[in-house]
């Protein structure tokens, strides 16, 4: 009798192990496992103080830093020049009038168009997108907005709305559906729209996770597949580093696929079904067409009033391989790259300053 009662068990601790998901039932395309043996190496930033204050969401672009400031009361975004530290000015009017912006995303990455300098302003309640060209902008001294292109969301993508939107080029756009809540309690999957430029059309789209383990008896809640996204200057790859697994996924634009790069940290796709204890692993990221520079937290999730330091810069190569590991002197709020100067800057949530170091002299630290 208990030969038989211990066989039931084993039978059942099998089964149960079967239903459990795996990295694979997951995500959709190849799973990679990079061993950490990087040393860590501390590292001291230089500093910009600022003559006129700045605060806010921060984008860098050939020696300019774009700061969404919430301060500001009549504008979205303060521009300063990099090599004098002076405010070139400020864009973007608020409101709800002609030629006014209601909330807008931050900026996502930068284009070159025509020789001019571009970007896109996403108002998601508006359901569209404004093409903002920088360049004559700052000749004008005032927001030059080139047109304006449907994005519909709301019915389109069920409510669940835009989180990144990337311009590739002057017809393409990738925006990613964020994941959301549905009324069986499950989520839905982030995944990408490609959509045309020109006119707002969705021509295809990108699945990173497997729409098929919603079929599953797994509930998942939808923040626990959130990433942090970033486009490679040159247009050619997505960079996603995730929130509750140490992992980078990288997707190919052009084909569409997709790996996945996963740090040994005894944390998988596969264990997000259990929802309980999770950490938080990469909050910040950006690139240049070299590296991919996240910051890294891996710890519990800090509380609603608290500040952490967090102050771990992890550097990634476009391959996927894990190159640095920096420990900063002092704690990061935001990061962004000027890949043109090959810079990288981080915000502070302790002061208002910009703290920075040359690309080269930080991969270049033995």
């Amino acid at each position: 009798m208990k030969k038989l009662y211990y066989s039931f068990l084993l039978l059942f601790a099998i089964a149960s192990c079967h239903d459990k998901n795996t990295d694979s039932d997951i995500f959709n395309g190849e799973i990679k496992i990079n061993e950490d043996t990087i040393i860590q190496q501390e590292i001291e930033f230089k500093e910009l103080v600022f003559q006129d204050p700045n605060f806010g969401e921060i984008a860098i672009q050939d020696s300019l830093a774009f700061f969404m400031n919430p301060k500001l009361s009549t504008h979205w975004y303060q521009v300063f020049d990099l090599n004098n530290n002076a405010e070139v000015g400020r864009y973007v009017n608020k409101g709800n009038g002609h030629k006014e912006f209601s909330p807008i995303a931050p900026i996502f990455n930068f284009y070159i168009e025509n020789n001019d300098t571009k970007t896109v302003l996403f108002e998601a309640n508006k359901e569209r997108i404004s093409v903002w060209n920088i360049t004559k902008s700052l000749t004008n001294k005032s927001t030059v907005i080139e047109k304006q292109i449907k994005m519909p969301w709301m019915q389109e993508n069920n409510g669940a709305c835009f989180n990144e939107i990337f311009v590739k080029d002057s017809c393409t756009v990738y925006a990613k559906v964020s994941a959301i809540s549905t009324e069986n309690q499950d989520a839905t999957l982030p995944y990408y729209q490609i959509r045309d430029l020109r006119n707002g059309e969705k021509k295809s789209e990108i699945h990173v996770f497997k729409k098929d383990i919603l079929d599953k008896k797994t509930k998942y809640q939808p923040e626990v597949f959130y990433s942090h996204d970033v486009i490679k200057p040159d247009g050619s790859k997505i960079a996603q580093a995730m929130l509750h697994v140490p992992q980078i996924n990288i997707i190919d634009t052009k084909s569409g696929t997709a790996v996945a790069y996963q740090l040994n940290y005894h944390m998988t796709l596969s264990d997000l079904e259990t929802y309980e204890d999770l950490k938080t692993y990469f909050i910040r990221i950006c690139a240049d067409n070299e590296y991919i520079y996240t910051v890294f937290y891996g710890k519990e999730p800090w509380g609603l009033y608290d500040i952490p330091c967090v102050n771990q810069i992890y550097i990634f190569d476009w391959n996927g391989n894990l190159i640095k590991k920096i420990l900063t002197k002092h704690c990061i709020d935001n990061i962004a790259v000027d890949h043109v100067n090959k810079i990288l800057y981080t915000t502070s949530p302790m002061d208002e300053k910009l703290y920075y170091i040359k690309t080269n002299e930080l991969i270049g630290k033995n």
